[in-house]
């Protein structure tokens, strides 16, 4: 009997034990994932937000992708890209001959003009002149309209007077009865869409300049304009989704609840970026992700929409069956694997170094035609995502691979998304990535930043108009506020000429209100990235 005993209490014990081992895996695994996520809000919140792959000679010259291709890029580009000069900053910059312009007279006093040797008045024999730019603040001024009515003094029924509106000035305002002009609206637009300042901070600016216009005053006024610009946008719009492929991606924001007080919902802006054929930016304003928004906008698009794991999974952008295919961000993709260094380095750049083949090859077809670029991809490209996938379904069978660390959610993440992710390798139209979206959505975000919430979804709409207008001119460049006025004037007058003031057109008309310097910067940042990437190729084979 007491053997009996010794035994069950033996396997209880047994039992226990193993119990106790589960429950300390598990704890350690939950523990291990919790520092994973700890340490990516740490690398968010305090490291570099930079995606830029940095080689390290310990490991990661370890996952080349073949010598041979390095050596075909050398050739191919190496020769191509020399180092760039830095260009020597001249001591002072010609100052533009438009720029308004204060003559300041230097002459010595009436005394000192006289010669010390023979007492005759010395002529002006030359003069240096120097150049100083300066700045005073943004003046208002008043257009002071004088009708004069014109009357029979004999029979008193002959009345003529200038119809208000067709004074010989043209129109003054952009709205019917308004007391604000042009450039006020203009600038309006300006301070709050390209400049990103809240309608409190306009208030400051105006009375800085002597007049004061109160923020319900401001946003009256920018719902009136935006009245006058839908039509505008709708053209950007309906060119959009006539083409093949466009980019979409969303972004939150608060949204003030007049049934909730003191607190908030949470809103959408969307924005919709069409290809190189039609290149127009359009938001759109929803009060949830649901797919409601998306279907509305898209329901006229057939094509392919470059999106995020999300729009793929809960059928965001999918409006109809054989009517919209999605094509997924691989930038999205690379970035789980870089989010994932700190849990497995050697992994993690494996996965990296086959999106540095594709993206070189990107690089070289930057440029190219699509055809040209279709081509190069089947030929190189396709060889490196088959290799990469093999990959991916090794990590996933690899049973040291945890599927719910970072290195398995971002294998997963690949796999899942594997058909999407691949569109790019069957069409030279399609981008590898949706990261050209994402930079536009920015300049939202950046305002984001110090408006901080939507006050109404009139104000949101106002919002999306306002920021199509605003992006597509910067994406193309321009002088943003050139751009709007014009806009404003065009439309204020009646014109229906709409294909004028699209972007790219308005762009070959106006030369002189081009930015070159952002043309310039554009460049220098695409030479800067292939010499980087020509250096790096240079050192593996050295």
């Amino acid at each position: 009997m007491a053997a009996s005993e010794n035994n069950d209490d033996l396997q209880s014990a047994l039992r226990l034990n193993a119990e106790l081992i589960e429950t300390v895996e598990r704890l350690q695994k939950a523990n291990e994932q919790l520092r994973e996520e700890l340490n990516l809000y740490r690398s968010k919140l305090f490291g570099r937000s930079s995606e830029r792959h940095v080689e390290d000679d310990s490991q990661l010259h370890l996952f080349d992708l073949g010598v041979q291709q390095a050596e075909n890029d050398d050739v191919e580009d190496g020769e191509a890209i020399r180092p760039r000069r830095r260009r020597r900053k001249k001591k002072s910059e010609k100052l533009p001959d438009h720029l308004k312009r204060k003559v300041i007279e230097a002459d010595v006093p009436a005394e000192q003009r006289s010669c010390l040797c023979c007492g005759e008045e010395m002529p002006i024999v030359g003069t240096d002149i120097s150049n100083r730019l300066d700045f005073i603040p943004a003046e208002f001024f008043v257009w002071e309209i004088h009708r004069h009515k014109r009357a029979c003094c004999k029979c008193k029924e002959s009345i003529a007077q200038v119809p208000a509106g067709e004074e010989p000035c043209g129109l003054t305002t952009p709205i019917p009865g308004s007391d604000y002009g042009f450039g006020v609206y203009t600038q309006l637009i300006v301070n709050k869409f390209a400049d990103h300042l809240p309608l409190y901070r306009g208030e400051d600016i105006f009375a800085r300049a002597g007049m004061l216009i109160p923020r319900n005053t401001q946003f009256g006024m920018l719902a009136n304009i935006a009245a006058l610009a839908d039509v505008l946008v709708e053209l950007m719009k309906s060119r959009i989704v006539s083409g093949d492929v466009l980019g979409v991606d969303d972004t939150s924001v608060r949204l003030q609840d007049i049934s909730l007080p003191g607190k908030m919902r949470t809103a959408r802006f969307w924005l919709y970026r069409g290809g190189e054929d039609h290149p127009y930016n359009v938001f759109d304003f929803t009060e949830s992700r649901g797919r409601d928004g998306p279907a509305k906008f898209l329901r006229d698009f057939h094509g392919h929409a470059v999106v995020d794991a999300y729009g793929v999974n809960d059928g965001v952008y999918l409006g109809a069956q054989d009517q919209i295919f999605a094509a997924c961000c691989n930038a999205h993709a690379r970035r789980k694997f870089v989010e994932a260094r700190p849990n497995d380095p050697v992994a993690a750049a494996r996965a990296l170094a086959f999106y540095r083949g594709l993206y070189k090859v990107e690089d070289r077809v930057r440029e190219a035609s699509a055809a040209d670029r279709l081509e190069l991809r089947q030929n190189e490209s396709v060889p490196i995502m088959n290799d990469l996938h093999d990959w991916l379904l090794q990590m996933n069978g690899d049973r040291r691979v945890l599927p719910k660390s970072s290195i398995g959610k971002a294998v997963r993440y690949a796999l899942n998304q594997w058909d999407e992710l691949s569109v790019f390798l069957g069409d030279g139209a399609i981008p590898i990535d949706n990261n050209a979206t994402e930079n536009e959505l920015r300049r939202l975000t950046i305002g984001r930043k110090n408006w901080l919430f939507v006050g109404s979804n009139r104000g949101g709409r106002v919002a999306a108009t306002m920021y199509s207008l605003v992006s597509s001119a910067a994406r193309h460049h321009l002088d943003v506020w050139a751009y709007v006025d014009d806009c404003l004037r065009q439309l204020a007058s009646g014109s229906t000429d709409y294909e004028r003031l699209l972007p790219d057109v308005w762009r070959k008309e106006h030369p002189e209100s081009i930015r070159p310097y952002r043309d310039a910067e554009q460049k220098t940042r695409r030479l800067t990235t292939q010499q980087r990437r020509v250096r790096r190729r240079e050192a593996r084979v050295a």
